[in-house]
């Protein structure tokens, strides 16, 4: 036998030796634990991270849609679009005029020089015409095709660039749709089933709706932008190079490449 005190009102009670458990005292009949284990005395195990619970397929797709990512930002940014190298005789160099989104670069051209908006050189050149309609009567040469070609140029890329907007907010709805899925799997929130299935089928519908705009923007762009060699007097020189920047190159066959890729991929059959 074992005499403790009762925790409440102190007197001794006799308790077996092997006794454990909850008691009730028979002079306040307050009740006590005695003799019971400590939980909180057990070894503390840490979770360990399982490799092999990692889907492959999900992976390849997380990878992809970052690669996806990374392009259509490259392309979105591009500055240049379009570029022609001309060699000439008494600069050793060349020149190089680029074509961006809503710029240009020209050299020597009707006193064009440097780096400026479309918008900025078809007044310059409108207001030169009216120069030489003042001053001789006629407008200058080759002045309105290089007005119309800036303004193609300048309508392609206005297009180019709220095509590639909608695709890369599209990118970014579909982070956040696909992540939100996520913890709703994990329990971490909870919405009604239909909510949870309509923003899982959207938000692996948006990757391919960004694909798609991405390459409709590039692909329009070529459409609408007139030939970078005539309609603008490049001048007398050999023309050495003239064509899209890698990025956009890139862009264009990722675009459908990596769709198809992530398509693929989602019918390879779960690890076991």
């Amino acid at each position: 036998m074992v005499d403790i005190s009762c925790p409440h009102c102190e007197e001794v009670i006799a308790l077996d030796d092997d006794a454990s458990g909850v008691f009730a005292c028979p002079f306040c009949e307050g009740e006590f634990e005695w003799n019971l284990e400590d939980d909180s005395t057990e070894e503390y195990h840490r979770p360990q991270f399982d490799l092999s619970a990692i889907n492959p397929v999900a992976v390849g797709q997380v990878v992809l849609v970052g690669i996806s990512i990374i392009a259509l930002w490259m392309c979105f940014s591009a500055d240049p679009l379009y570029t022609v190298t001309l060699t000439d005789e008494e600069v050793s160099q060349g020149f190089e005029f680029t074509y961006g989104a809503d710029t240009i670069s020209m050299y020597n051209i009707y006193g064009i020089n440097g780096n400026g908006k479309y918008t900025y050189w078809v007044d310059y050149l409108t207001n030169l015409n009216q120069e030489c309609v003042q001053f001789t009567g006629e407008k200058c040469e080759g002045i309105d095709g290089m007005i119309e070609g800036m303004e193609a140029w300048d309508s392609a890329g206005n297009t180019y660039q709220v095509m590639m907007l909608i695709a890369f907010i599209s990118m970014i709805l579909m982070l956040v749709l696909r992540t939100t899925s996520v913890l709703y799997d994990q329990a971490v929130f909870d919405m009604p089933v239909g909510a949870a299935y309509l923003m899982e089928i959207i938000g692996k519908g948006m990757y391919y709706f960004a694909c798609i705009m991405w390459f409709l923007a590039i692909v329009m762009h070529m459409i609408l932008s007139p030939v970078a060699s005539s309609p603008l007097g490049l001048g007398n020189g050999d023309m050495e190079s003239s064509g899209y920047v890698g990025a956009v190159l890139f862009g264009l066959v990722f675009s459908l490449l990596g769709p198809a890729i992530h398509a693929g991929l989602s019918f390879v059959p779960a690890r076991d």
